[in-house]
């Protein structure tokens, strides 16, 4: 089973993503994203499907399975949040939008990658 090996090692290079952060700003449209590595997700639906076919999978293909919802829901979460922020800012007039400033910032602030 070479192609098991080689999975098997792709598994902590995968997980690296998990230590990147999660928001990131995009150069060119200066927009918030969510910056989820979906290897991770890739790595799940393999895990489930060696799990059904009775293989073995490492401990630490385990963990992140036991974490699948987890992930989708902060995935989820994280998308819908920043989408409804661009909303809104996007809906603010120009007149508000010099008396919002201040509050435009601080959530500028807090949701800075």
């Amino acid at each position: 089973f070479m192609w098991y090996k080689a999975w098997v090692q792709s598994i902590d290079q995968s997980k690296t993503g998990l230590q990147a952060t999660l928001i990131v700003r995009h150069p060119d449209d200066n927009k918030l994203y969510v910056n989820f590595d979906q290897d991770i997700f890739t790595l799940i639906r393999e895990a489930k499907c060696l799990d059904r076919m009775g293989i073995e999978i490492p401990e630490s293909a385990k963990i992140a399975l036991m974490q699948e919802e987890k992930f989708k829901t902060f995935y989820r979460q994280l998308n819908w949040a920043l989408a409804e922020y661009d909303r809104i800012v996007s809906e603010v007039i120009p007149v508000t939008a010099m008396v919002l400033r201040p509050h435009f910032k601080d959530m500028e602030w807090k949701l800075r990658p």
